[in-house]
């Protein structure tokens, strides 16, 4: 029994640790932040360690592609803009990415997280296919997903 407990609590604190303390300069998090409706609840404390690194994201100018934001430097669980390289989520020929294993896991198993709404349309765009770009007057990176940069150049407007 008190084996089973230590193998319990050592399991605890290995996954606790793997989402609240990327250390390691490619999955260090420089922004994060989403609303809670849109956060797994499973993420909670996971957003909360990463806020606590939080500083000003560099403006969207110095940050646009002709593409957006590059998806590559933004978390698609937490939707923010993280400023490293994120994990690659490959998921029925399209690419996803995730800023820890948990948000890898939650990309491959639910749908509601690789889709947003344009807020220009109202229709959904897959994340991996969006126009993404910093949410303006946004904290912590918050980053919106469209479906064109035209619709992004509308809602900018």
């Amino acid at each position: 029994m008190k084996k089973n407990l230590i193998y319990t609590l050592t399991l605890s604190a290995v996954l606790l640790a793997s989402c609240t303390s990327e250390k390691t300069a490619e999955t260090q998090a420089t922004a994060a932040a989403q609303t809670t409706a849109e956060a797994p609840a499973s993420h909670a404390n996971h957003m909360g360690a990463a806020n606590a690194q939080t500083q000003t994201p560099p403006s969207a100018a110095d940050l646009m592609t002709k593409d957006g934001l590059p998806k590559d430097l933004v978390c698609m669980v937490n939707n923010a803009y993280m400023g490293k390289k994120q994990f690659p989520v490959a998921f029925e020929d399209k690419m996803y990415y995730g800023c820890c294993e948990m948000c890898v896991k939650t990309i491959q198993n639910q749908r509601e997280v690789r889709v947003a709404v344009d807020p220009v349309t109202g229709e959904e765009v897959d994340k991996s296919l969006a126009f993404i770009a910093l949410k303006p007057g946004g904290a912590n990176g918050d980053v919106l997903y469209f479906a064109s940069e035209e619709n992004y150049t509308k809602y900018m407007q």
